[in-house]
């Protein structure tokens, strides 16, 4: 994980990561995977998003972009990056092959996105006063 996160690491930017469906070919289980990304050098990752008692998979959580400094939309969030783990092997008998988002992972990005599109609408109302 070191060399394939060198580049990001060694950048001095901030930066994020989620699992995806491989990321489970390792000795380490997909929560240890996230931990240890979570602790690199200027990650933005977490393995669970704040306040979330119970969601399926590691990394899933939102990264609130601002605008550029100096400008109007600073301390503004003009960009939200949203990672959802994708699970690795599916564990339905009837499926086979690869895992998929699950409910707990949806509800958690649909109340998560409506909250930022009520704080958007609201900065839009208040900027036309």
């Amino acid at each position: 994980m070191d060399e394939a996160f060198a580049p990001a690491v060694e950048s001095n930017i901030p930066w994020a990561a989620v699992l995806g469906n491989h990321d489970q070919q390792s000795t380490l289980s997909r929560e240890d995977v996230m931990k240890y990304i979570v602790c690199m050098k200027n990650t933005l990752s977490t393995v669970k998003p704040a306040g979330v008692q119970k969601i399926e998979g590691f990394g899933n959580y939102n990264v609130e972009v601002a605008g550029v400094h100096g400008s109007s939309s600073q301390n503004k969030s003009v960009l939200n990056l949203y990672f959802l783990d994708s699970g690795d092997y599916s564990k339905d008998p009837n499926i086979s092959g690869y895992d998929w988002i699950k409910p707990s992972q949806k509800s958690w990005f649909l109340r998560s996105s409506r909250a930022v599109r009520v704080d958007i609408i609201f900065c839009r109302t208040e900027k036309r006063g």
